[in-house]
């Protein structure tokens, strides 16, 4: 469990998550004190008042999850932060008369109600200001130094730089003196002179100095200028020595594909395939396809009228795709695109897609053209989170032409995935390679509540419609 939030969901951003329920909860029972003189009221028709307060807590968080208000790789300016705020607080309330409406006994007073709206509408924007803060002045980022001499050491530095919330400060930057690098790329960058050093006879001098624990070794070029003795006596000391390849998956939940090597894939962890782990994750995908098929039967069947009266062509859209160990089999979708729209060949859909139906527009942007993919899952031939599956003629294409591609076929393709959630709809070789290095995330590092939490983050792209095409 612990493994899982420092991995994919920081350990602060959780602290973040936990700290503000108390705070919500708390706001709302201040303001209960207010208006009943400093006692709790008691009704005997309506609920414990600690469960009122705790639907309203649960029901904003989820509406703050949904606005992307615990996300914090960028800053906010102030007056979007009270905006949005705003927005998810507004939302929170129709949810809120909607469950009350339904079921009176778990509704707030009035007069709470509102007073503990203003009240926390206060507390989130400055709570927020105050992480923002933290965030932007390091409070909490750990320092580290950077080994490096091209282009790996540059993403680690463009991750952090970009990242408000990436938990790291490079404090020093380690160039070995027979690599030629151009170090004003390095000030273009807001590195100091003083931060940057050649000698690498006194990296360990430097840590110690600085209490810094841990270095991030990311040199591309190793043979011939690869400092082992003096890694080694940095390591006897306590300092932690991290290949570059593997902070950057870690800081950017990605495998960058173009700079791993295949003794790095081998010799990593990860990759782990326990009986009782697949297991489990086939009686889940079994269970959800089945709730989905039953939930939204109705919407299902609508869909259906809806495809066939608006354009000539059958209601499912059939297509061999590439699934696990590179086995074809046949997908189900709703059709959303003209039935003469690969007369041509096949092609990747591109943005305004002029083969797109009136009706397939709305599908694809709510994803729920994937849905009878719930049948594919039922077979055996999908799971409900994995990479995507691709057509057989891309799939040659980019095997041969992107490393690793074939890779991403050793677990099930899914409905969703790591990638989908994390990167827009990919129409390119470029697109292919992007979400390429989070589906190898995802085979590396699968895990049922990895799963989870890609099931919760598809939820929020379903309802937003982000990345559609």
């Amino acid at each position: 469990m612990l493994k899982f939030f420092n991995k994919y969901y920081p350990i602060r951003n959780l602290v973040f998550f936990i700290l503000e329920s108390i705070l919500i909860f708390f706001s709302i029972y201040s303001i209960i004190l207010f208006f009943y003189n400093g006692s709790l009221p008691i009704h005997p028709y309506r609920l414990n008042i600690w469960i009122r307060i705790s639907v309203v807590t649960i029901v904003l968080q989820i509406v703050l999850y949904y606005c992307s208000l615990y996300e914090f790789k960028y800053s906010f300016r102030i007056i979007d932060l009270l905006l949005r705020i705003i927005q998810a607080i507004g939302i929170t309330c129709i949810i809120l008369s909607a469950i009350y409406f339904l079921y009176p006994p778990a509704i707030l007073e009035q007069g709470i109600f509102f007073g503990g709206i203003v009240l926390l509408l206060f507390f989130l924007v400055s709570w927020r200001i105050l992480y923002i803060y933290l965030c932007q002045s390091g409070f909490w980022n750990e320092d580290i130094i950077l080994i490096m001499d091209g282009e790996l050491g540059l993403h680690i530095i463009n991750e952090i730089k970009s990242n408000l919330d990436s938990g790291y400060n490079i404090k020093y930057i380690f160039l070995p003196s027979t690599i030629k690098f151009n170090k004003e790329v390095l000030y273009d960058l807001s590195f100091k002179e003083d931060q940057i050093y050649q000698e690498i006879n006194r990296l360990c001098d430097i840590a110690l100095e600085n209490d810094i624990n841990k270095i991030i070794f990311a040199l591309e070029e190793k043979r011939g200028v690869s400092p082992i003795s003096k890694l080694l006596e940095c390591k006897t000391k306590g300092i932690a020595i991290v290949d570059g390849v593997t902070f950057y998956e870690n800081l950017c939940g990605k495998v960058l594909v173009t700079k791993v090597v295949p003794s790095w894939l081998i010799f990593s962890e990860g990759f782990s395939r326990l009986k009782l782990k697949l297991l489990t994750k086939r009686v889940l995908d079994i269970i959800w396809s089945l709730f989905g098929l039953v939930v939204f039967s109705p919407m299902l069947i609508l869909i259906a009228i809806l495809v066939k009266l608006t354009s000539r062509g059958p209601v499912l859209f059939t297509q061999i795709r590439v699934g696990q160990w590179e086995r074809p089999y046949k997908i189900y979708k709703f059709r959303t695109m003209r039935e003469d729209a690969e007369k041509d060949g096949a092609k990747w859909a591109q943005k305004d897609d002029p083969r797109i139906t009136p009706i397939g527009g709305f599908l694809r942007r709510f994803r729920l053209d994937e849905t009878p993919q719930f049948f594919n899952v039922l077979k055996g031939d999908m799971s409900f989170v994995g990479p995507r599956p691709e057509r057989p003629e891309f799939v040659k294409q980019l095997k041969s032409k992107i490393p690793y591609y074939g890779e991403r076929h050793c677990l099930k393709p899914g409905i969703t995935g790591w990638a989908q959630v994390n990167y827009p709809y990919g129409a390119s070789e470029e697109d292919a390679l992007k979400k390429l290095e989070y589906d190898l995330f995802y085979v590396k590092n699968m895990t049922i509540l990895f799963d989870i939490y890609i099931i919760l983050k598809t939820i929020k792209t379903v309802v937003t419609g982000q990345g559609a095409r």
